[in-house]
């Protein structure tokens, strides 16, 4: 269907059709979903009215109203414009929010090594030994929440782990404290 010019009014049918040519492109099943309730949220906002680069521009701008950070607001016009160019209507889509990169991480979004070692104490006292390795992994190692699977017993005896996900493959180094 992709290419081919489908009805601009976003419909159940569409959003079928959508899923299945993510599902042909392999996207991962949280894109899927992700794309799917972001272009169910241009049509709840669009209230069955055909899409238009102007509706289209205006949803971002009713994004930017209600608040929404910039990068979301992105993220979500990118899997507008995705759907968009598949029902062939590529000349709908809306540039995205220009945004700024920070060259280094806000300080305030950092723990302090007195609040790890607070949060370590709290588990311990606890007596939730696995919360405590958890925490330790993350921080040790900056892999995500999602990432935290790969880190098994046969990864802690090799001292590193491959982490395959988005279609990308990352080696983590663990630390020898951690791999005790």
């Amino acid at each position: 269907m992709g290419g081919k010019k489908m009805s601009k009014t976003i419909t159940e049918e569409t959003l079928r059709a959508f899923r299945a040519h993510l599902i042909s492109e392999e996207r991962c099943v949280g894109t899927m979903e992700k794309y799917q309730r972001d272009v169910r949220n241009l049509a709840a906002w669009l209230e069955g009215v055909p899409v238009s680069k102007e509706l289209v521009a205006g949803w971002k701008a009713h994004l930017l109203e209600l608040g929404y950070q910039p990068v979301t607001i992105n993220s979500m016009l990118v899997a507008a414009n995705v759907y968009l160019r598949f029902i062939g209507c590529a000349d709908c889509r809306v540039k995205l929010l220009k945004l700024q990169r920070r060259t280094f991480r806000d300080r305030g979004r950092e723990l302090s090594r007195k609040e790890y070692n607070r949060l370590l104490s709290t588990a311990r006292g606890q007596g939730k030994a696995r919360l405590e390795l958890l925490l330790e992994t993350i921080c040790a190692t900056g892999i995500r929440v999602s990432e935290v699977q790969y880190v098994t017993v046969e990864a802690a005896q090799q001292g590193r782990t491959e982490i395959s996900l988005k279609g990308k493959i990352r080696t983590i180094l663990l630390p020898q404290k951690l791999c005790r």
